[in-house]
């Protein structure tokens, strides 16, 4: 349904489906259009993970995505900080 309403004029609310719709293992919980950005937001919920998932629908084609994980250290030391920039530094051989 996603791939038809990016034929349609992707920022059509009225093309989307309604909250509490099912979509592909999904529920849809709210959908808002952003007339600044020119865009409409979805956000849905994984019916079988309960993972949140945010559709952002533009006419745009540059594409990107992010996954955050929340990872709090257990302190205020630093070490997982240090640790972080040690592995990614890289090295030369």
């Amino acid at each position: 349904m996603l791939r038809q309403a990016a034929k349609k004029g992707v920022t059509e609310l009225a093309q989307y489906p309604k909250p509490g719709e099912k979509l592909h293992g999904f529920t849809l919980l709210r959908s808002k259009h952003v007339q600044e950005l020119e865009l409409t937001a979805l956000h849905l919920k994984h019916d079988k993970t309960g993972a949140d998932y945010l559709h952002v629908a533009r006419e745009d084609k540059n594409n990107v995505f992010s996954i955050g994980f929340k990872t709090n250290p257990p302190d205020d030391t630093g070490v997982p900080h240090i640790l972080e920039h040690t592995t990614l530094c890289g090295s030369q051989k």
